[in-house]
Parts: structure tokens; sequence; C-alpha cells
């Protein structure tokens, strides 16, 4: 929103979660879902366990201008709302990875004027919660403007709240076939989210609009720290514990190509506003299952050492589990390792 001739669009952007089918059973046929034909990504478990609407008012609009921590506050409070409006659990604010990731990206984007899921720096969400400490599977809603226009951060921003309730609108109220924000939203396995919030310095022509990432995350397991850095040819070690009601599906890894630093116009592009998750290239599940490399598996406790020979890149170890009433495992974990 500006004061003089110049013009700011205003866009939201998702992330997609690759799907995969059911693990084989010994001696089956290996083949896996891939997800929507035209993206190759499609949203996993999405549809509430209990489909219906409540009625629920939003919650009261704060009067006056919010800070940041406020303005936060407030996303989820209004987050909440809409998914009580589908009979979902609310989720809770988690001000430590989800929202440390969402912020640096708020920041880039509101930088740089600039909308998508990669950043500047060619990071990737579950990239950016990785490398912010988190280990939780990372689905991000983001919205900012595309001038490509360079802008100051004010680090005392006050948030007008419309803002606030435009940008979670803009996200709960999308319709078939392009609801990737509203789907996120309503995903009944989110537990926690994180929220990003970055506005530009006022100027003599320009009214501050502000830019927000949504984070939400799925803790449904406790895991061992992973090195930060390997080489090809190492072995990963790979433990942890599933909270119920998860219990232990399997493990993946899929390599990508090593980040690389994008020019602004590159990551404006509308190519990068729906992000697909990479499928893992390697499956390894429990005994009895046809598999490479067997998951070790102890109740809830789960291990396993595999190879990381794919070649360089950015290798993304993936968590997956089971759900009572669910076929397919579902990613629960994510994090991200650079090999050499």
């Amino acid at each position: 929103m500006v004061r003089t001739g110049m013009r700011i669009l205003f866009l939201v952007g998702a992330v997609l979660v690759g799907a995969c089918g059911p693990p084989p059973r010994s001696g089956t046929a290996t083949d896996l879902a891939a997800g929507d034909a035209g993206s190759n990504a499609a949203v996993a478990d999405t549809s509430p366990t209990t489909p219906g609407t409540t009625a629920r008012p939003k919650p009261a609009a704060p009067t006056g201008l919010l800070t940041t921590a406020q303005a936060r506050r407030y996303m989820v409070d209004l987050v909440n709302a809409d998914r009580a409006s589908m009979g979902l659990a609310p989720v809770v604010l988690d001000e430590g990875p989800p929202t440390i990731a969402g912020q640096a990206h708020a920041d880039d984007m509101a930088k740089n004027g600039y909308l998508g899921h990669w950043g500047t720096d060619g990071s990737v969400p579950e990239q950016r919660h990785s490398e912010a400490g988190g280990s939780d599977m990372v689905l991000e809603n983001a919205s900012c403007f595309v001038d490509e226009a360079t802008r100051v951060l004010d680090p005392q921003a006050r948030i007008d709240p419309k803002n606030v309730e435009k940008a979670e609108s803009m996200f709960f109220n999308e319709e078939p076939p392009h609801d990737g924000h509203r789907r996120n939203i309503l995903n009944p396995r989110h537990k926690r989210v994180g929220i990003g919030i970055a506005q530009p310095v006022a100027t003599q022509t320009e009214i501050p609009v502000p830019c927000f990432t949504q984070e939400f995350v799925d803790p449904y397991g406790t895991y061992a720290p992973v090195p930060k850095q390997l080489r090809v040819g190492d072995t990963l070690h790979v433990e942890g514990t599933m909270l119920a009601p998860a219990s232990v599906g399997g493990v993946g890894l899929a390599r990508i190509d090593p980040p690389r630093a994008l020019s602004v116009k590159e990551a404006n592009t509308s190519k990068r506003r729906a992000y697909p998750v990479p499928t893992p290239t390697s499956l390894y599940w429990p005994p009895g299952y046809k598999t490479p490399i067997p998951v070790q598996v102890n109740g809830q406790k789960f291990s396993i050492d595999v190879p990381v020979n794919d070649g360089a890149g950015m290798y993304e170890l993936s968590v997956w589990a089971r759900f009572p009433g669910s076929k397919d495992p579902v990613m629960v974990g994510l994090r991200t390792i650079q090999v050499k």
C-alpha cells in the first residue's frame, strides 16, 4: 500500500509435500506414489479426521498497532479460529526453530520485494528450519509483495492488525484447486506453528506493508542429532523415538543440488511459489517389508545406518510415521545435510 504512483502486488505461495505410498511387503512390487502428475507433488494428509464445520467467531480485533510479538500471537489466534471452524484442534506458537526460520525468510522477501519459497541464498524451507535447529516436518505459507524493490526493514515495526487479518484471510479463503495454504492451515496433524513478520520502514512515498510466513510443524518424534556435513561414502546414523499416536514408519533420503544464490528476479518467478518437498530416492522400512536396509525397531524407538553415496549435494533426511486409521506413512521429520 503506497502513497504515490508505486504499486505493490501482495501475493501468497505455499509448500507442497511429495506423497508416498505404503511400503511394499517383502516380495511385492516396489512402486511408490509420486503425487500429482502435473507438479510431481501433492499435499499429504490434509483432510480433517472428523470433517465438519463449527461456527466460531473470529477473535476480537486488537485496538491500535501491534508489536511483532503481538502480531505473531494474533495471527496464531486467527489460524486457530479457522481451524476450529472445521472442528480441528489448535496449534501452539513455537518461537524456536519454526519462527527463527520463518522470520529469516520474511526478512529476505520484504527487503528484496519478492515472493517465493527459495531464499535469495538458494535456501528452501526445510533447510532454513533445519539450520535453525529444527528436526520436525515443516510446511510453509508465505505472502509478500513482488515489485522487486529494495527496502530497509523496521526493527521496531508496528503492525496494523488489519494486515494480519488480510494475510490469514487470503490463505484460508482459497478455493480448489489453488488452495494449498488453506489445506496447510487445516492439516489435522499440525501441532505447532512459527510466524515470521517483516515490515519495511515507512517513507514519504510508501505506507509500510508487512510480509508474512507461517511455518507449520509436526512434532511426533524426538531424534538424535545428525552431522551438518558429511562426505560422499560416509555412513549416516539415524535414530529416534516416535511419540504417540505415531508409530515407526521408515526413513528416507533424497539428494538435491546444493543451494545456489538466486537473483531477486529469479526468486520472484511464479515457479518459485509452489515448492515441492523432494521425494526420497532411497526409502528404508522395518523388517517384513522389501527394503535395501531394514530399520531396526524396538517399540517406539528406531535406528538405522544408511550410506551416503549418491554424490555431492544437499541430502534431505526424512522420518516417516504411521498413524491410526491412516493407510500410508506420513513424513513427520525432515532435516538437511550438506555432503561434499
